[in-house]
C-alpha cells in the first residue's frame, strides 16, 4: 500500500505568494462565485473581491471571471498516520489567503478508509469541533483487506508546492479516479467545497434533477442543486427534486490520445445531507459544495458497471423485493371525486380487457384533505368497495402525507400527537411549528424519534383495521412539503379559509452565506430572494431524539431535511407489515440514499409533454443506479391533457417501467386507457400483455437486485462498457441484461432508430435477427408497436397472462430462449407466493437455472431450491425460441415426443403442450435434418399465381402442355399460368453428398427426377455436379455443371479464392441443400445473424430445370427491396414487382425507349435490402440470353425466375451485410474500378452530325465563349473518311490534326470514336487488307458457311456502315475476333498509327455489341445497291432458334447481329459460338483497347465503351447508349448510373440533353444540371437534329450551365478522390439513399436524388415546369445547404424552392470535402487554389481526404506516385495532414486558401494555425445566422501537417 510521498516535517501554516489575477489558466480556475446568475448576488468585481477572490477583468469567454486564489486550501501538518486501516493526514488552513466565506475550519483531519477490497472511503472533518454528519446505517468495513483495486497518493498542487492534495487511482491500470489537484478545497462552517479532476467526460448520476440527457455535458458547464423540494419535473429545467442523491459514475477511458473506453467504471458517493450543489466543467472536472456537515466520500471501483452499483448497494442497503402484485398495472388519478367515478373507471378498465392489479386513493377520498379519513359523502363504501377488488384480485394502495391538521379538539391524531411530543417543534422547545398545506395549518411529525414513529405505526394499523384495508402506502409531500412558507398567504387559502403560513426568522441557518443553485437557481423567478426554508419548514427546528451530551435534540432540519422522506418510510413499512401481515410496498415522494431497502419511488409530478416521457426514461435509469429500482413515472403524464398518441406511445414504455402506474391530476379528463378510443385501448392492452408474460423475468432481476444489488433497468453502457456509442444513449434501455425496449418518444414518429450493439439482437415480434452491429438501425414503429429487442443467450422466464397476478400467477409457464452466435443460451427463475416477508431469509422459494446448448442439442432444466409447495402445482407448458436455423424435427423429454413449429410470419420457434413440472428436472433432447425438409408457404401450393410455367415459349395448348407432362388449367382466368409444372413433379434429387473436398469446397451430385413424365424442350441434363465453395465469410460461389459433358463456361478472368473463414472474414452467411417433401432439392442461402434467407429455390423446387439450351431456377429474396440487373431501362432504381415485366438480357444496339428491351450490355448482377436494412448481392455469371423477372411473394418478400438458354449455372453470393460491403465484396471478384485520367472528369462535348471540322469548332466556341469550362472534343463517326476507321474525311474535316494539336496547346483533349465493323470492300483501305493476312476475323463454322459462295473464305460479313446520298456504296463489313490474340495486336497496331496521324486522348468504341444492321432482313435499312443483299443466318440451326428465345427483341437471337453459329477462338485451341459469347464482344474490345490507348503516350488515357460486361469497369467506362430527349431520360440517367455504380462501372453517364429526338431550353437546362454530376460529363445529340450545346441557348440558359460546371470543376478533387477509393478498396462513386441509409425504409424507394459518395447530395429538377424539388433528408444526420452552409432543421420529405437557374445540393455532416477553384478546364484548374468545405456532424466532427496526381500517369497508385491527405475536424480542433506525399509538383502547383466549417453552434474567441493566431475579418470570419466559419487568405502549402485551433 503507497502511504505518502516524501515528508518534510519543515513546514509553515502561511502560504504566501504573490498572484497575479491571469496567472491561473482560464480552463483551471475554481468558481468563486457560483451564485453570480442570481439576481440577488450583487455580483460584482468589489464583490468578488470582498470575497478575497481573484478578479479578471479580461477573461476569456468561457473562462471565470472571479476565482479562487491557487493560494486558497491546506497544508500538511506532520507525516501521515498509518492508521489500522487506512491513514490519517492533518491539515491546517493556509492562513495567508482570507476565507471566501466566515467561519472557515482551520484544522482538519483526512481519514482515509481501506473500507473494503473494491471500496475506499476517505472524510474530511473539523479536528477541534464536532460537526453533524449524515445519521444513516451503512454496512460495516471489512476485516481485513487482501487485493484493493485502490491506492490513495497524497501529494502538492502543481502550481504550489506546499498546497496539500490527494488523488485516488485504479491499482490495475494506474487510471486517477478522484484527483484534486485543481485547487479548491475548500472547509467553512456552512461551505464546504470540493473539486475533482474527472477521469473522463463520461459522467452520470446525481440527483434528484430533471436531467436532459443520461450523460452529463461537462461542456455545458452547469450548476445543478440537490436539496429536497416540492418542485414538478416539468414545472421548469435544471431544478432540484424531491430526493437526495449525491452519488454518480464515470466510465473510464484511456489516457492516450484515442480516449478509448477501459470498459471500466468507478462511482463515488458524498455521504452528506445538506442543501448542496454540483457544476461540471470541461476540464474535465467536478465541483461538490455542501452548506454543512462534513464531506464523507465512498469510492467504489467496480470496475464492471454492475459491479458499481452492487458495491455501492451492499454499503447503502439492499433495494426491496416488491411484493409480485406490485409487479402488475396500477391505476389512480387525483380526484376521482366520488366512489361512483372510481368504480366507473375501474369497471370500464377490466371490461375493456386491461389487465389490473393496484387501485389508488389519492387525497381526495379523505375527509377535507386529512389522513386516517374517509370522506363519508364522496366515498362512502370505499371499505366495502376495497374489499371487493381485493377478493377480485385487485389490491389497494391509500395515499398519506406527513401534514397533520391542527384541530386540537376533534381530530384525534393531533390530539394523541400532542400529548406524545411527535411534532416538530421551534428551537425554544415548546411551540409547534405550523405551516400550511392540503387541509390548511398543519404539523409535521419528527419521523427521528421513536415516539413519533409509535404514533405513526399505530394510527396506521388502527385506520387498516377499523377504516379502511389496503395493501400498501404511498407517502406523498415528504420532502416535507409546505404551502409558501415565507409568503403572505398559501395558494389554499380560499379551500381552507386560513390565511396561515409559516414565516421563518432571519439567521444563518435559515439565509446562510451561500444557498445553492437549488436555492438561488429560484430567483430569477421570484419578486425576493429564495431561501432554503421556502415551500418547507424552517431550518432552525430541532429534530431528533435529545442528545444526552448537550440535553438537546440532535440535529437540525438545516442538516436532515433531505431526510426527511427517508426517516418516514422505514416507520411506514414497518407499520404496514405489522398492519397485513403481508410484505407491502410503500412509495415515498422523497428518498435519500438507503431509501430502496423499505421502498420504490414515483419520479414525481411530471407534465404530459413528450420532453417528460423522454425524461422519465433517463430518471428511471438514475434511480436504478441510486439503489431504487422499484420506480417509474406517472404514465401519461399528471399535469396537463396528453392526446391519445402520447399517452399510447406512453403506455407502451410505462408497460416497461419496473412501477407502472397512470396517474393524473385534478380537473383534467381522465386519462385511465380504457378513457381513450377502442383503437388506443387495443394497443395499451397489447403492451401490458407482454409486461404481465415477462412478470417471472422482471421478479427474477428483483430478486437479483435484492439479493446481489444488481441493476433492473439498466442504460446499454453496462452491458457493453467498451462501446463508446452507447454512453450517452438513454433513448432505449435494457431490462436485465438481455431485453432491449426501444419506445417511440416523438409525436408522429413511426420509426426509432435503435443503436444496435456487437451482439446478435433479435426482433421480439418477429425473430428476425437484427443485422446491424456497433450501427444505428431504423426500426419500423406504427403506433401500435414498441420495438422490442432479444439479446442472444438468455433464457427468459414467462408465465401466461390473465387480467392480474392473482390469477396468472396459476396459469403455465414457458421459457423464451433466445440463441447467442454459439447457439446458446441460459437462464434462471426466482419465484415464491409473491407477498411473504423475508421468503429468501427463511428459504421459502423456488429457484431454477435453464441452460440450452445447440451443440448438444439439449436444454437443461435444474431445479436448485424448491421450498414454495404452490410451485408443485404449476408447469412448464411452451418453449418460444429466437435464432435457430431450422426447425428441428421432435423434441424429446421423458421418453415424450414433440413436434416444434415455426410461428406463422415470423422466425420463432414454438414448442406447446409440454405440461412438465415445474418442481422437477428435465432434460429435452433435440435433432434436426441434415437437409432439412422445407415446407413451402400455403400460398405457394394454394395460389394460381404461383405456378411454375411450363410454356413460356408461345403457342401453348392442352395437348402441348401435358406432352411435356405438365398438367393444364384455364379456370383461374387471364394472367395465370394455364401450364403448369405439378408441385410433387420436375426438380433435382440428391444422390451422393455431400462430400468435403477442402475446408471450403463441398461436392453433391443430383439426378434428374421425372426423366420421363415431365420435360419442356426434350434435353434435360440427368446428372448434375453442384460445388459450392466460400471464399473467406462473406463470399459463397455455387457452381452447377453437367456431371457428364463439359459446357461452355464463361472465359472472362475473375479472381475467386476459395478459403475458409477465419477471425478477419468471419462466417457471414452458408450454403443450406434442402428438400421438399417430395424429394426435390433446393439450393439455399442463409444469414447467420439474423437466419434471413436471401436465395432460396426450396419453394419452387420443382421450376429447378437444366436443359441443354434451358436452364430455369425460381428463388425468393427476403424483402421487396431489389436493385440491379441490367442492361435494362427501368422505371425504377427500385424494381416494379407488381405487375412487373420480363426482361431480357442480350447484347443489342438497341436505344432505351422505356420498355423492358434489352441494351446493350449484360450485367447479371443483383442487390437486395433486407427489411432491417443488411444488403447482399447475387452474381449469375453466365454470358449466354438470358431473362429475369421479379414478382412479389408472400411476407413482403419477392421472387425472382431466372432462366438462360446456355453455359451452367455459376453464382456468386456476396453477405454485405452493408451496400457498399457488397459492392466492394462483388469488385474482389470482378475487378476495382479504374482511375479515370482527371481531365475525363471535365466536362465534354460531342454530336454526332458537325459534318464539318467548323461545325465541330464553332459549338466549342459557343461554350467557350460562354465561359463554360470544356476538357474534351469528340470525334463521332461523321468526322471519318466514308465511315471507315482510323481515317477522318480530307474535305469536311480538313486540318483536324492540327485543331487537335490546338486543342491540346489550348488544355483540352480529343476522343475519337471507332466502331469494330470492318469495311471489307473499300478500295486502297490497308486497315483492312491487314487484318485480312492476320486472317482475324469472326468466322462461320466449317461445317456450316452460307456465305462461302460470295466470299470464298469463313469470313463472315455484316453490313453497318451509316451513309447518307452524297455518300458512294460502302461496303459489307468483317468483324474482329478479339478473343484472337493476333486480332488484338491488329487493333492495337492500328490505333497506334492512328494516332501517329492524328493525337487523340483516348477511345469511344461503340456497336459493339456487336451492331449488325437488319440482320435476316431482305436488305439493311441503309443498303444503297440495287440488288437485296443480307446477313441471313440459318434458321434450321438450334442455336439461331432455340425453343426458348429470352424475353428479347427481335424475332431471332441474331436480329442486329452476328449469327450465332459464329465462331470465336482464343488462338490456344479453344473455340467458342458467338452464341455464348455474343455478350463478350464488347468486353474483349475493351481489353485489346485500354493498352493500345495507354501505350500512345504512355499515360493513363481512358476508353468508353457501350457494350460492357463483368470487369469491364476496370478497364473502361460506360455511357447509357442513345437516349431520347425526353423528360422521363431524366429519370432514366439517374436511374442508369446508380445501376452501372452497383455494376462496378462507376464512371458512367448519359447523353446530356438527350441524342435523339429535338431538345427544349429548359430540359437541356435542367439535364445539364443533373449531368454535372454523372460521372462521366458529356453533352452529345444526335444526327439532323438541332444543336444543343450549353451555349448554344438564349443567355440565360447559358449563364445556368456555366454555373453548374463550374459548379462540377470545384468539386472534381472530391470526385477524383472517390476514385481513387473505389480503385483501391473497391465501391460506388455515386450511390442511391437506400445504399447509404439502408435501415431507413422512407430511402428504399428513392431514385431522384442521389449521393456523391456518402455526403454528398444531388437533388435534380427533372420534371418540365417544375421548380420545386421534394427531397428526403433523413433525421439521423445533420444537413446543411450546400452553397450556403444554412443547417435544415426539418427532416424527412421536404419541398425545397428550384428555380429554373438552381441545382438542390446538400451537404451531409460528418464530411469535409475539398474543392478546388473552377477553370475553363482541367490543366487550368489544376494549378487553382484548393479549398475545403467542412460539415460537422451531430458530434461536432468531420473527416475527409484528398486524393491527388498528376492526372494522367498509368498506375500511380499502384507505384505510390501520389498524394493523399487526410483531413479530421471537431468543434475545436481541424488537422490537415499529408499522410503519403510523393508527388512533389503538387506544392509548387497550388495552396489551400480558404476553408470554411458549417454547423459551428459558437463563435471561436480565436483561431489559431500551427501555434500562430488568425487575423479576425482578414483571416477569418464567423456567421451568427447560419453558424459557418470562413478561414480565407491561408495560402498553405499542402506538402506540410496543418493545426487550427479554434478556442
Amino acid at each position: 500500500m503507497r502511504a505518502f510521498l516524501l515528508f518534510s516535517t519543515c513546514f509553515h501554516f502561511a502560504l504566501s505568494i504573490s498572484i497575479h489575477p491571469r496567472s491561473v489558466e482560464p480552463t483551471q480556475r475554481i468558481d468563486c462565485f457560483p451564485d453570480a446568475a442570481s439576481p440577488y448576488s450583487g455580483y460584482s468585481k468589489e464583490a468578488c473581491l470582498a470575497r478575497n477572490c481573484l478578479y479578471d477583468d479580461w477573461t476569456p469567454p468561457g473562462a471565470k471571471q472571479c476565482y479562487l486564489s491557487p493560494n486558497y486550501g491546506y497544508i500538511l501538518r506532520e507525516s501521515p498516520r498509518v492508521t489500522a486501516k487506512g491513514m490519517q493526514f492533518r491539515l491546517q488552513r493556509n492562513q495567508a489567503v482570507d476565507s471566501m466565506f466566515p467561519s472557515p475550519i482551520r484544522n482538519v483531519v483526512l481519514d482515509v478508509q481501506y473500507y473494503t477490497d473494491d471500496i475506499l472511503r476517505f472524510k474530511l472533518y473539523d479536528e477541534d469541533n464536532q460537526r453533524y454528519e449524515v445519521p444513516i446505517q451503512l454496512n460495516s468495513p471489512s476485516d481485513y483487506i487482501s487485493l484493493p483495486q485502490y491506492e490513495f497518493i497524497n501529494g502538492s498542487l502543481p502550481a504550489n508546492s506546499r498546497l496539500f492534495s490527494f488523488a485516488i487511482k485504479r491499482r490495475a491500470n494506474q487510471a486517477t479516479l478522484f484527483d484534486t489537484s485543481l485547487g479548491g478545497l475548500v472547509l467553512n462552517d456552512q461551505f464546504l467545497q470540493i473539486v475533482t479532476r474527472l477521469q473522463s467526460p463520461h459522467v452520470y448520476g446525481l440527483g434528484e434533477n430533471n436531467h436532459e440527457t443520461l450523460k452529463h455535458n461537462v461542456e455545458e458547464r452547469r450548476t445543478w442543486g440537490i436539496f429536497g423540494r416540492d418542485q414538478g419535473t416539468h414545472w421548469s429545467t435544471n431544478t432540484n427534486h424531491y430526493g437526495s442523491h449525491p452519488f454518480y459514475l464515470v466510465m473510464e477511458q484511456d489516457s492516450d490520445a484515442s480516449a478509448s473506453p477501459t470498459g471500466n467504471m468507478h462511482g463515488v458517493l458524498l455521504l452528506n445531507s445538506n442543501a448542496m450543489d454540483y457544476s461540471f466543467e470541461p476540464t474535465p472536472s467536478l465541483t461538490m459544495r455542501t452548506i454543512g456537515g462534513v464531506l464523507d466520500f465512498f469510492v467504489f471501483l467496480g470496475p464492471k458497471p454492475e459491479q458499481v452499483v452492487q458495491q455501492y448497494t451492499w454499503l447503502i442497503g439492499r433495494s426491496i423485493l416488491p411484493p409480485y402484485w406490485s409487479l402488475g398495472f396500477q391505476l389512480a388519478r387525483w380526484d376521482y371525486g366520488n366512489i361512483t367515478h372510481m368504480k366507473h373507471v375501474v369497471q370500464r378498465n377490466l371490461d375493456a380487457g386491461i389487465p389490473l392489479d393496484v387501485q389508488y386513493a389519492d387525497i381526495d377520498y379523505m375527509d377535507a384533505e386529512k389522513d386516517f379519513t374517509i370522506d363519508p359523502i364522496n366515498y362512502p363504501g370505499l371499505k366495502e368497495y376495497f374489499k371487493q377488488l381485493n377478493d377480485d384480485g385487485i389490491r389497494t394502495i391509500v395515499i398519506l402525507d406527513p401534514g397533520t391538521i391542527d384541530d386540537q379538539v376533534y381530530y384525534q391524531p393531533t390530539i394523541e400527537g400532542i400529548r406524545e411530543d411527535v411534532f416538530i417543534k421551534w428551537d425554544d422547545g415548546q411551540g409547534l411549528m405550523k405551516g400550511a398545506c392540503w387541509p390548511g395549518e398543519v404539523f409535521f411529525p419528527d419521523f427521528f424519534t421513536q415516539r413519533a414513529q409509535n404514533w405513526w405505526s399505530r394510527w396506521i394499523n388502527d385506520f387498516y383495521r377499523v377504516n379502511l384495508t389496503f395493501d400498501g402506502l404511498w407517502i406523498d409531500m415528504n420532502e416535507p412539503a409546505l404551502f409558501d412558507t415565507n409568503d403572505d398567504k398559501p395558494w389554499n387559502s380560499a379551500d381552507t379559509l386560513s390565511n396561515h403560513t409559516l414565516k421563518c426568522p432571519t439567521n444563518l441557518l435559515e439565509d446562510p452565506p451561500y444557498r445553492t443553485k437549488a436555492v438561488f437557481g429560484y430567483d430569477a423567478s421570484m419578486s425576493r430572494q429564495s431561501r432554503l426554508s421556502d415551500r418547507t419548514l424552517c431550518m432552525s427546528a430541532p429534530q431528533g431524539e435529545i442528545d444526552g451530551r448537550t440535553g438537546k435534540p440532535k440535529y437540525r432540519h438545516y442538516d436532515v431535511h433531505n431526510l426527511y422522506g427517508w426517516s418516514q418510510t422505514k416507520p411506514s413499512l414497518d407499520a404496514m407489515q405489522k398492519a397485513t401481515g403481508k410484505r407491502s410496498l410503500v412509495l415515498p415522494r422523497s428518498t435519500f440514499v438507503g431509501s430502496g431497502q423499505w421502498s420504490g419511488h414515483w419520479l414525481g409530478d411530471n407534465g404530459a409533454t413528450w420532453t417528460q416521457m423522454k425524461q422519465s426514461i433517463i430518471g428511471m435509469i438514475e434511480f436504478n443506479w441510486f439503489g431504487i429500482p422499484f420506480n417509474g413515472a406517472d404514465i401519461c403524464g399528471f399535469d396537463g391533457r396528453p392526446t391519445e398518441e402520447m399517452c399510447i406511445r406512453w403506455m407502451q414504455v410505462g408497460a416497461f417501467y419496473p412501477f407502472s402506474r397512470n396517474h393524473n391530476a385534478w380537473k383534467g379528463p381522465d386519462q385511465d386507457p380504457a378513457s381513450w378510443s377502442s383503437y388506443a385501448v387495443n394497443i395499451m392492452t397489447s403492451a401490458l400483455r407482454i409486461r404481465y408474460t415477462l412478470l417471472p423475468y422482471y421478479y427474477t432481476l428483483f430478486y437479483k437486485a435484492h439479493t446481489q444489488g444488481s441493476t433492473v433497468i439498466r442504460p446499454l453502457f453496462h452491458e457493453y462498457p467498451t462501446d463508446k456509442a452507447t454512453f450517452d444513449i438513454s433513448s432505449q434501455f435494457l431490462i436485465g441484461s438481455h431485453m432491449m425496449i426501444v419506445p417511440v418518444t416523438d409525436e408522429g414518429a413511426q420509426i426509432v432508430h435503435a443503436y444496435i450493439p456487437s451482439t446478435h439482437w433479435y426482433n421480439y415480434y418477429t425473430g428476425a435477427k437484427i443485422s446491424a452491429q456497433k450501427e444505428t438501425f431504423a426500426i419500423l414503429a406504427p403506433l401500435e408497436t414498441i420495438p422490442i429487442l432479444l439479446r442472444g443467450g438468455a433464457i427468459i422466464p414467462t408465465q401466461e397472462f390473465a387480467n392480474n397476478t392473482k390469477l396468472s400467477r396459476k396459469l403455465p409457464f414457458g421459457l423464451t430462449v433466445v440463441l447467442n452466435s454459439s447457439g446458446d443460451a441460459v437462464g434462471d427463475l426466482f419465484y415464491d407466493d409473491g407477498e411473504s416477508i423475508d421468503t429468501i431469509r427463511t428459504n421459502s422459494y423456488f429457484y431454477a437455472n435453464f441452460t440450452w446448448s445447440s451443440t448438444n442439442g439439449q436444454l437443461i432444466i435444474n431445479v436448485i431450491k424448491n421450498n414454495y409447495p404452490e410451485m408443485s402445482q404449476l408447469i412448464l407448458d411452451s418453449l418460444t425460441i429466437y435464432g435457430l436455423d431450422e426447425v428441428p424435427e421432435t423434441i424429446t423429454v421423458d421418453s415424450r415426443t414433440f413436434q416444434p413449429s415455426k410461428r406463422a410470419n415470423t422466425e420463432i420457434i414454438e414448442v406447446k403442450g409440454l405440461r412438465l413440472a415445474m418442481g422437477t428436472n428435465y432434460t429435452l433432447s433435440w435433432k434436426t435434418s441434415e437437409n432439412p425438409i422445407v415446407q413451402p408457404p400455403s400460398a405457394v401450393t394454394d395460389d394460381p399465381k404461383y405456378r411454375v410455367d411450363c410454356f413460356p415459349d408461345p403457342n401453348a395448348s392442352e395437348e402441348a402442355c401435358r406432352a411435356r407432362g405438365c398438367n393444364w388449367d384455364l379456370s383461374k382466368g387471364p394472367g395465370i399460368v394455364a401450364c403448369y409444372i405439378p408441385k410433387e413433379r420436375g426438380g433435382y434429387e440428391l444422390t451422393q453428398g455431400p462430400t468435403q473436398m477442402s475446408d471450403s469446397v463441398t461436392q453433391y451430385s443430383l439426378s434428374r427426377r421425372s426423366s420421363t413424365s415431365t420435360s419442356l424442350y426434350g434435353n434435360d441434363i440427368n446428372q448434375l455436379d453442384v460445388q459450392v465453395s466460400v471464399s473467406g465469410g462473406d463470399k459463397i460461389r455455387l457452381t452447377i455443371r453437367d456431371a457428364n459433358a463439359e459446357r461452355y463456361e464463361v472465359p472472362v478472368p475473375i479472381h475467386w479464392n476459395s478459403y475458409g473463414p477465419s477471425e478477419s472474414s468471419p462466417v457471414q452467411f452458408h450454403f443450406e441443400l434442402t428438400q421438399t417433401r417430395s424429394g426435390q432439392v433446393g439450393f439455399r442461402i442463409r444469414r447467420n445473424n439474423t437466419g434471413s434467407i436471401i436465395f432460396d429455390t426450396s419453394f419452387f423446387a420443382e421450376g429447378f430445370i437444366y436443359d441443354d439450351q434451358y436452364v430455369q431456377f425460381i428463388t425468393t429474396t427476403p424483402s421487396r427491396n431489389v436493385y440491379g440487373f441490367g442492361e435494362n431501362t427501368h422505371k425504377s432504381f427500385r424494381h416494379i414487382l407488381k405487375n412487373s415485366d420480363r426482361y431480357g438480357i442480350f447484347a443489342r444496339d438497341q436505344q432505351p425507349f422505356g420498355g423492358n428491351e434489352n441494351l446493350y450490355g449484360t450485367h447479371p448482377f443483383y442487390m437486395g435490402i433486407e427489411e432491417d436494412g443488411q444488403a447482399f448481392g447475387v452474381l449469375i455469371f453466365n454470358s449466354n440470353a438470358q431473362d429475369y423477372k421479379f414478382d412479389e411473394f408472400v411476407e413482403n418478400q419477392a421472387m425472382l425466375t431466372y432462366r438462360t438458354i446456355g453455359g451452367i449455372l455459376d453464382i456468386f453470393f456476396f453477405a454485405g451485410p452493408t451496400p457498399e460491403e457488397v459492392i466492394k465484396q462483388y469488385q474482389t471478384l470482378i475487378g476495382r474500378p479504374i482511375i479515370p485520367p482527371y481531365w475525363a472528369l471535365g466536362f465534354q462535348l460531342c454530336r454526332y452530325g458537325y459534318n464539318t471540322l467548323n461545325n465541330m469548332k464553332a459549338a466549342m466556341m459557343r461554350t467557350l465563349n460562354g465561359s463554360i469550362p470544356l476538357d474534351v472534343m469528340y470525334g463521332d463517326i461523321d468526322y471519318f473518311d466514308k465511315r471507315l476507321d482510323f481515317t477522318w474525311d480530307p474535305n469536311n474535316f480538313k486540318g483536324l490534326p492540327e485543331y487537335v494539336d490546338w486543342l491540346h496547346e489550348n488544355g483540352m483533349k480529343f476522343i475519337t470514336i471507332l466502331d469494330p465493323a470492318i469495311d471489307s470492300e473499300a478500295k486502297n483501305y490497308d486497315v483492312y487488307t491487314r487484318g485480312q493476312d492476320k486472317d482475324i476475323w469472326i468466322k462461320w463454322p466449317a461445317r456450316r458457311n452460307v456465305q462461302f459462295s460470295e466470299t470464298g473464305n469463313r469470313n463472315m460479313l455484316g453490313y453497318v456502315r451509316h451513309t447518307t446520298m452524297l455518300l458512294r456504296r460502302l461496303g459489307k463489313t468483317v468483324f474482329p475476333d478479339f478473343f484472337y490474340p493476333p486480332a488484338q495486336e491488329w487493333w492495337q497496331s492500328e490505333i497506334a498509327q492512328y494516332h501517329s496521324k492524328l493525337k487523340f486522348d483516348g477511345l469511344w468504341i461503340d456497336m459493339n455489341e456487336p451492331a449488325n444492321f437488319d440482320t435476316n432482313k431482305p436488305r439493311p435499312f441503309n443498303y444503297n445497291r440495287p440488288e437485296d443483299w443480307n446477313l441471313h443466318c440459318p434458321k434450321d440451326e438450334s442455336l439461331e432458334t432455340p425453343k426458348y428465345k429470352t424475353a428479347i427483341l427481335g424475332d431471332y437471337l441474331s436480329d442486329k447481329t452476328m449469327c450465332m453459329i459464329g465462331e470465336q477462338t482464343d488462338g490456344n485451341g479453344k473455340t467458342y459460338r458467338h452464341y455464348d459469347v455474343h455478350n463478350l464482344y464488347g468486353w474483349s474490345e475493351t481489353v485489346a483497347s485500354l493498352p493500345a490507348a495507354r501505350a500512345l503516350e504512355n499515360k493513363r488515357s481512358i476508353v468508353i465503351s457501350r457494350s460492357t460486361f463483368p470487369t469491364s469497369g476496370a478497364m473502361g467506362g460506360h455511357w447509357l447508349g442513345d437516349n431520347s430527349a425526353n423528360w422521363a431520360h431524366l429519370k432514366y440517367n439517374i436511374i442508369g448510373i446508380l445501376e452501372f455504380n452497383l455494376f462496378g462501372i462507376p464512371y458512367v453517364g448519359a447523353d446530356i440533353c438527350g441524342f435523339e429526338g429535338t431538345t427544349t431550353e429548359q430540359m437541356c437546362q435542367r439535364w445539364m444540371q443533373l449531368g454535372a454530376f454523372n460521372p462521366f460529363f458529356r453533352n452529345h445529340n444526335g444526327l439532323n437534329y438541332p444543336d444543343h450545346d450549353p451555349g448554344n441557348f438564349r443567355p440565360a440558359a447559358v449563364e445556368s450551365n456555366r454555373r453548374v460546371v463550374e459548379t462540377r470543376y470545384t468539386l472534381n478533387p472530391y470526385l477524383y478522390t472517390l476514385f481513387y477509393r473505389v480503385h483501391r478498396s473497391g465501391g460506388t462513386v455515386v450511390r442511391s439513399m437506400a445504399h447509404e441509409f439502408p435501415t431507413i425504409p422512407e430511402c428504399w424507394s428513392l431514385d431522384e436524388q442521389f449521393l456523391w459518395g456518402s455526403h454528398l447530395l444531388i437533388a435534380p429538377v427533372i420534371k418540365e415546369g417544375h421548380e420545386h424539388k421534394d427531397v428526403y433528408l433523413p433525421a439521423t444526420e445533420r444537413w446543411f445547404d450546400y452553397y450556403t452552409g444554412s443547417e435544415y432543421t426539418t427532416f424527412g420529405h421536404i419541398t425545397i424552392t428550384a428555380r429554373m437557374d438552381y441545382l438542390p445540393l446538400f451537404i451531409r455532416g460528418g464530411v469535409i470535402i475539398p474543392h478546388q477553384q473552377s477553370a475553363l478546364n482541367t490543366v487550368l484548374s489544376r494549378k487553382k487554389p484548393f479549398f475545403l468545405v467542412i460539415a460537422l456532424d451531430k458530434r461536432g466532427k468531420a473527416q475527409g481526404d484528398l486524393f491527388w496526381d498528376d492526372g494522367e500517369s498509368i498506375d500511380t497508385f499502384e507505384r505510390s506516385q501520389f498524394n493523399h491527405f487526410i483531413f479530421t475536424c471537431n468543434a475545436q480542433r481541424l488537422l490537415l495532414e499529408p499522410w503519403t506525399f510523393n508527388y512533389p509538383q503538387m506544392d509548387r502547383e497550388v495552396k489551400l486558401d480558404e476553408i470554411k466549417i458549417y454547423g459551428m453552434s459558437m463563435r471561436p474567441t480565436s483561431i489559431t494555425w500551427n501555434g500562430q493566431q488568425l487575423t479576425p475579418s482578414i483571416q477569418w470570419a464567423y456567421d451568427d445566422k447560419m453558424n459557418v466559419l470562413r478561414m480565407k487568405a491561408l495560402a498553405l502549402d499542402m506538402a506540410s501537417s496543418h493545426k487550427f485551433l479554434m478556442n
